[in-house]
């Protein structure tokens, strides 16, 4: 037992072992806080999650592969194996979504993987990440490290620290080539803790705390609004494989969607008379915007029909089809979004639908909201999401669609 003083508040803490000899950690850098240093129950809330039974989950995950690189689902492991064998090849599976961060709850990452052979020429990354900013845990070489990466300069600057100097647990007992899970919860809020370490046993082993508040002149990162990731890359000539396995991002305490329900489709101005089925809505990210968070909230549909007539309409929600329009700016004015009220569509994948007569309006659970986020391709072009109406006999109709912001 004994004490610690963190800015100027003063702690008791002890340190112990189980029947195994492992390390037990308890204090403000237990496994048994969140990031603010509550008490940690078993209410998250999930806001996404991956495995990889059944292949390697393409509506999810982008593969960005370069040179001889190789991705290979590994349908008896539910992996994905990531291969690099020569100088300049590299291998980066991210999440098509981004994962919106609300201020005073802690976010909680984990992920599963397997690492390569520790090796001079190969970097093996696992994080919260993009290219600009993101926490990480990452095998340079023979050398394991946690990274916080940030934009806030104009270009991305790394903190880098080195196992040996973890400053809670330098973690003896860390094989990074076998079966490991990353842990890492944070607090931004522009200024927040970091930490970082392992889930092993059932226990949360933090080994590095960043911390920032009364620390810095500016945010630790632009955002963290941030993709999923996993990389590995080789500078020299050499062979190694590191597995992608599973994944998870979650809100501890509870996820309550806020802000304004901004709309976009034909609305009142554009009935039209409508049998097979039509599209009355549609919104992409704008173009320099896709690193927010665009989650759809809700449908309204209306028929035109007399009263007294039998006259029913399906509506639907196509995720990604091929379409034809004049896009215009969300008329929100904030710039983030891209709405279209009529065109032509082909194909995209049937996400949500039912059945209407008169008028309906459908608000979406925040669970559904999440499912339905706006993602983008390896290239970074947005998902489209269209609103079709379909009527049993030619009907006038018409539609919109309902999204909240988060940026």
């Amino acid at each position: 037992m004994g004490q610690i003083i963190r800015g100027g508040e003063q702690f008791e803490t002890h340190i112990e072992a189980d029947h195994r000899g492992q390390i037990l950690q308890s204090g403000p850098d237990s496994g048994a806080v969140d990031a603010f240093g509550r008490t940690r129950i078993s209410e998250p809330f999930t806001l996404f999650d991956s495995t990889l039974r059944h292949g390697d989950n393409p509506g999810k995950w982008n593969a960005v592969i370069t040179g001889s690189g190789t991705s290979t689902h590994l349908i008896n492991e539910s992996s994905v194996a990531m291969s690099v064998t020569a100088s300049g090849d590299s291998v980066l599976r991210r999440t098509r979504q981004r994962f919106p961060y609300q201020p005073g709850k802690s976010m909680l990452v984990l992920q599963s993987f397997a690492g390569g052979t520790l090796q001079a020429g190969v970097v093996q990354e696992i994080g919260l990440f993009d290219d600009n900013n993101g926490v990480m845990l990452r095998a340079s070489g023979t050398t394991v490290q946690f990274v916080i990466r940030s934009y806030t300069s104009g270009s991305p600057v790394e903190t880098v620290v080195n196992q040996s100097d973890w400053n809670i647990d330098t973690a003896p007992w860390l094989d990074f080539t076998k079966t490991n899970i990353f842990s890492a919860d944070l607090e931004w809020l522009g200024v927040g803790r970091v930490r970082v370490g392992f889930v092993k046993d059932g226990e949360h082993y933090y080994c590095h705390e960043f911390n920032h508040a009364n620390a810095l002149d500016k945010v630790y990162m632009t955002t963290a609004i941030l993709p999923m990731s996993y990389r590995i890359s080789a500078t020299s000539n050499s062979s190694a494989t590191m597995k992608h396995i599973c994944s998870s991002v979650m809100s501890e305490g509870g996820y309550e969607p806020s802000g304004p329900i901004y709309l976009g489709g034909r609305g009142v101005d554009n009935f039209s008379a409508i049998s097979a089925e039509t599209m009355v809505a549609a919104i992409r990210m704008a173009s320099g915007r896709t690193d927010n968070v665009i989650l759809p909230a809700q449908v309204d549909l209306a028929l035109g029909g007399n009263p007294g007539t039998n006259v029913v309409a399906q509506w639907r929600l196509r995720l990604n089809p091929t379409i034809s329009g004049t896009w215009t700016a969300a008329q929100n004015g904030r710039g983030n979004v891209e709405t279209m009220a009529s065109g032509t569509f082909s194909g995209g994948t049937i996400v949500g639908g039912g059945l209407v007569a008169g008028r309906s309006d459908v608000e979406f659970t925040p669970e559904s909201g999440l499912a339905l986020s706006l993602g983008t391709t390896a290239s970074g072009e947005s998902d489209i999401l269209i609103l079709t109406i379909q009527c049993s006999t030619s009907q006038e109709a018409t539609g919109l669609i309902g999204w909240r912001e988060v940026v």
